[in-house]
């Protein structure tokens, strides 16, 4: 019987010796971050003083953005004999994992913070493909609001909490990919999805803390631009036929006939880039301008290479300001309200300046509210 008791007390403790090497060694491996992200940056950003009460943040289009920036401060200062001033950080190549970087930096926020971006996050590698499920894993348990609760209060927990797995490590200046292939591109898309919406609102919530008034912009899309490339897995030799039948038909200026097909097709061959797009095309050439417009939006959101924004980040954008009480600017229905009324773009990328006029004027009149102006 003491054999026994020994034993049972033995396998006890070496039981006990195991869960306590696993455990210290779980600790060991993760960081202390309440955020599961699967990135960390080299270095702290620069700590960076704001000497204006307006801050534009975001990637390229934040920074094309600022550059109307004069144009809405004279709005907001109509009748004050100074000037607001408004200052901007975006800049290419800045994933709004940046933004939050470089916004940690702030000596003091600004009052207002205006967010234009979502154009480039795919743009720079932040996590390894082969730990997708891992970062999946660790957003449900951050999603725990028990969870979540816990480890705000007791930030060392979230060594034990996480699962742990291999980060990237992003120096201060970003290192652009040059190009995503498919294969990649699917392994990414819903992590990167998953990604931008809890940054968005880590971005919400920093703001909330310190104190500024958020204002989210959704990010305009040159409707008139052909997606990339459909994804292959979307294709078959039959759909390949099809279109080029559409094709004839629009060159026949049969655009009827071709309508007849084409609303078939999208209805049997679910998510090719190409065949919404075409749609668009058709739809557009018999009037029918909101089913077209439509089917533009769908074109751009199922391109398999992403190197702009598309309305699948506008409709996150969206959400995010609905759920979380945040003032929201819709630039891309401002832009695409005109479309089909003459050149809404004038590149691939941003749209024509007039757009940008429009939006200040808006822009202007909803600050000088909030300024007391």
């Amino acid at each position: 019987m003491k054999k026994v008791i020994s034993t049972i007390l033995v396998l006890f403790g070496f039981g006990m010796l195991t869960v306590g090497y696993l455990v210290f060694q779980r600790y060991q491996q993760n960081p202390e971050q309440i955020f599961p992200y699967p990135y960390q940056f080299k270095a702290s950003a620069t700590p960076l003083k704001l000497d204006a009460p307006i801050l534009i943040v975001g990637d390229r289009m934040g920074a094309y953005f600022a550059k109307f920036s004069s144009e809405l401060s004279a709005n907001i200062s109509v009748n004050l004999s100074k000037p607001i001033k408004i200052q901007s950080i975006a800049s290419q190549g800045r994933g709004i994992h940046r933004t939050l970087h470089e916004l940690k930096s702030l000596v003091q926020w600004p009052q207002i913070v205006l967010y234009q971006g979502a154009s480039e996050e795919f743009m720079e590698q932040k996590f390894d493909p082969k730990i997708t499920s891992i970062i999946k894993k660790n957003f449900a348990l951050y999603k725990d609001d028990r969870i979540e609760t816990s480890i705000i209060l007791f930030p060392w927990l979230s060594r034990l909490v996480y699962w742990p797995h291999p980060r990237i490590v992003l120096d201060e200046s970003p290192q652009l990919l040059s190009e995503i292939n498919e294969e990649a591109y699917f392994k990414l898309l819903d992590t990167e999805l998953l990604l931008f919406e809890q940054q968005l609102i880590q971005l919400v919530n920093l703001s909330r803390d310190r104190g500024s008034l958020l204002i989210l912009t959704t990010t305009p899309v040159n409707l008139d631009v052909p997606p990339k490339k459909s994804c292959s897995f979307t294709s078959t030799t039959e759909l390949e036929i099809e279109l080029n039948e559409l094709d004839k038909l629009l060159s026949n200026n049969n655009p009827k006939a071709a309508y007849s097909i084409s609303k078939k097709l999208i209805q049997k061959f679910s998510g090719n880039a190409n065949l919404f797009f075409k749609h668009g095309l058709i739809s557009s050439r018999i009037g029918l301008k909101d089913e077209a417009k439509n089917s533009f939006i769908q074109a751009s959101a199922f391109d398999c290479q992403p190197w702009r924004s598309n309305g699948v980040y506008n409709s996150i954008i969206r959400k995010v300001a609905r759920e979380h009480q945040v003032m929201l600017f819709d630039f891309a229905n401002l832009v695409e309200n005109d479309w089909n009324q003459g050149p809404t773009f004038f590149d691939d990328i941003y749209p024509q300046n007039l757009f940008y006029e429009r939006a200040m004027k808006q822009l202007g009149l909803v600050l000088k509210q909030m300024l007391k102006l």
